[in-house]
């Protein structure tokens, strides 16, 4: 089942476009700015409470999900709040 963003808050992640030729000292640095806002807003987006129907690809320690159908991250049927502690989900 697709998440939808209309009932679900969702977090969009942040990917820089092309831009126009400028010179190539301008362009490095433009380039080097946006890939370090890109990295912060990736960074935030995983440590934001999402809505998540399945596991996340890559958890971390501490990452916070608002479990529903049909992910069962605790085993029992339980959804809502859970936290990855590292190497398991568990309830809030």
């Amino acid at each position: 089942m697709t998440l939808s963003d209309r009932s679900n808050l969702l977090i969009k992640n942040y990917t820089r476009q092309q831009f126009p030729t400028l010179e190539e000292g301008v362009q490095r640095y433009i380039d080097d700015e946006l890939s370090k806002i890109e990295l912060t807003i990736e960074s935030l987006a995983r440590a934001a409470i999402q809505v998540a129907d399945q596991e996340p690809e890559n958890p971390v320690k501490g990452m916070v999900r608002y479990a529903i159908s049909p992910w069962n991250p605790l085993g029992n049927g339980t959804l809502g709040l859970v936290y990855y502690n590292g190497t398991a989900w568990a309830a809030v």
